[in-house]
């Protein structure tokens, strides 16, 4: 298995596979109603708040392969709350997780392996620091994700 491919199955995996950790976003989202993600436990961000955050470095790091600028007109900020926090909005912003993990394990896979050490460009470091950063940077905001849910 090679390191680009190896990275891909482990974001895949925190999404809805068999992680190391046993623990993945699928079946506990699945379980949250818009209520629960907009709950907050005194200065904490809430669950949908912490959804889209892990969508933004999905996509930033997506514009970090392809030499884009990391944001662009039209992108929504960092740790975005929607004003509408309906039901149906809520599902559509599970959607959007579930699509952002399906296009970043793609272009992750597409990653030209022999670039992994090279700095991206715009930024102070090498591919992978972002890239098995997101397989970290997720399962932190999963565990988050699992307290915040246990405690509303």
């Amino acid at each position: 298995m090679s390191l680009t491919e190896h990275l891909a199955a482990s974001l895949e995996n925190l999404y809805n596979g068999q992680p190391w950790i046993d623990v993945t976003f699928y079946p506990h989202l699945s379980r949250i109603d818009a209520q629960q993600a907009v709950k907050t436990f005194g200065e904490s961000n809430n669950i949908w708040e912490i959804v889209n955050h892990i969508i933004f470095w999905h996509q930033r790091a997506q514009r970090f392969m392809h030499n884009e600028a990391p944001e662009q007109d039209g992108d929504l900020p960092d740790f975005y709350m929607p004003e509408n926090h309906g039901e149906e909005n809520w599902q559509a912003t599970i959607h959007r997780l579930a699509h952002s993990f399906e296009q970043i394990a793609a272009t992750i896979r597409k990653f030209p392996e022999k670039e992994l050490f090279d700095t991206f460009p715009g930024t102070e470091h090498i591919a992978i620091y972002y890239l098995q950063g997101l397989a970290e940077h997720d399962a932190y905001h999963l565990g988050q994700i699992v307290l915040l849910h246990k405690y509303a």
